[in-house]
């Protein structure tokens, strides 16, 4: 009984002292400092003047202290400024760096962090690299925004040394998660395999030979076709072989992408792979043996040949006897090739790929190419994303639905000269089209035929390939 009482008056007693408390808890913000005009990204070239002046809001601005910090990967350190703006003649590399404005209040403590970019520009950072066939010699050029072309510029950037050998691919390398928009080097190869070489972005300086992108280079290099990842590395098919840029390390450790051992096995690859960047596999092509093969990529990659699981019966892969003219993957997704038989008709095929454990290649057709008679030996191919090809043929560009066979001649007018080269750019709505002294820009978008967007002029020689660049 009394155990209930005392709970009882407990009770009433907190009941009484809660009715007493009236609550007086107003809360009064601090004051935080508003801070406009602060950009995201500030593109300044080397040697000029680099600005930083926020708009900044604050009742009593000798309360705060501005620390500024951009760090350098590269010298694994950083630069630190104080006050409210930075005035300084930039100095670091062509590069992109980020750095970190922090704000403290004195008053109470608080801190208040605005992350930006310092985006280290040159002449080089917008425009496009164009390699070409000049008499016989490779050269590498670079069109100004302004339409201004600045001819043998890597002989100019590398005190008269030439490119070796005749071109055939250029690329240009970069890392979609950290600076998607920033290119920091391109790859020139050419068919003498080890005069293929790295060149810096901003300066257009060599960096390295292809050979010298090898732990171990082997004896001799044949190049075949080379694809950039969203990783800044690249993977390729040299000496029929397989072989992909390491990946696991920092991007900017001197080792990354460099190429150790190909995927060990009895092949001999057609130049051109599937390089698929979301599934665990790549495809390829056997030449000797004329049968699709796949490699297993846990990290590195494993040729398992046939090991693959075939469903439907429309084609053996095993056994289709072609010699490829053209072989690709469309948004890691479809496989098309087009190859001559053994009687030399020309064949196209299509399969869809499907990783379940393991790789299950699913024949949809094998078929004679309908209209043989437009493919030369020197036509060029491209693709889409929704799976529409195009293909050169003397002078002209086709476009190619395979889903009806639908064939329709690109309406630009390339003043009789054969097109050199092609390539879809902007999600496949704009091409590259390439002929003797000239590079269009052509429309190839939703109900376009090859309308002309502009057309740049100057180039020396036959243009083999090019990359646009245009960084912020």
């Amino acid at each position: 009984m009394r155990n209930r009482f005392f709970i009882i008056t407990s009770l009433l007693v907190l009941l009484a002292a809660c009715y007493k408390d009236k609550g007086n808890y107003d809360y009064n913000v601090p004051e935080k400092p508003i801070i406009t005009n602060l950009d995201t990204v500030y593109s300044v070239f080397v040697g000029d003047s680099l600005i930083i002046k926020p708009t900044i809001q604050y009742s009593d601005l000798t309360k705060l202290n501005f620390d500024w910090k951009i760090a350098i990967p590269e010298l694994t350190s950083d630069i630190s400024f104080k006050g409210p703006e930075i005035r300084t003649v930039y100095g670091l590399g062509a590069n992109r760096y980020r750095g970190k404005l922090t704000i403290t209040d004195n008053s109470n403590g608080m801190k208040y962090f605005h992350d930006f970019i310092v985006s280290g520009k040159t002449n080089f950072s917008q425009g496009t690299t164009v390699l070409s066939l000049d008499n016989g010699e490779t050269k590498l050029s670079f069109i100004k925004p302004d339409g201004t072309v600045q001819p043998d510029i890597y002989e100019a950037a590398n005190l008269g040394e030439k490119l070796g050998g005749k071109p055939r691919q250029l690329i240009g390398l970069r890392h979609a998660s950290i600076d998607p928009y920033h290119t920091t080097s391109y790859w020139v190869f050419t068919d003498e395999g080890e005069k293929g070489v790295q060149i810096d972005s901003y300066t257009m300086k060599k960096i390295k030979n292809l050979s010298g992108n090898f732990f171990i280079p082997p004896a001799t290099l044949v190049p075949g076709t080379f694809s950039p990842t969203q990783m800044e590395s690249m993977n390729g098919v040299i000496n029929g072989k397989l072989y992909v840029g390491m990946t696991q390390t920092w991007n900017k450790n001197p080792l990354y992408n460099m190429f150790g051992n190909p995927a060990e096995g009895d092949y001999n690859l057609f130049e051109q792979a599937a390089f698929n960047s979301i599934m665990p596999y790549f495809l390829g092509y056997d030449k000797v043996r004329k049968q699709v093969v796949a490699f297993t990529n846990f990290g590195n990659p494993a040729y398992i040949g046939t090991g693959y699981q075939v469903v439907g019966s429309a084609f053996d892969p095993r056994s289709l006897g072609l010699d490829l003219l053209f072989f690709v993957q469309v948004n890691d997704g479809n496989c098309f090739a087009v190859g001559k038989d053994a009687s030399g008709t020309l064949k196209e095929i299509k399969f869809g790929v499907e990783f379940m454990g393991i790789i299950l290649i699913k024949p949809e057709y094998i078929r004679n190419f309908s209209q043989p008679n437009l493919v030369t030996p020197t036509t060029k191919w491209t693709n889409s994303p929704g799976e529409i090809f195009y293909f050169t043929s003397g002078d002209k560009i086709y476009r190619y639905n395979p889903t009806n066979e639908d064939f329709r001649q690109l309406t630009t007018n390339f003043e009789g000269k054969a097109v050199t080269m092609i390539k879809l750019i902007e999600g496949g709505n704009t091409m590259l089209a390439g002929t003797e002294g000239t590079l269009y820009h052509l429309d190839v978008s939703t109900g376009k035929f090859g309308d002309i967007i502009k057309k740049q002029t100057g180039i020396p020689g036959i243009t083999i390939d090019a990359v646009i660049r245009n960084d912020p």
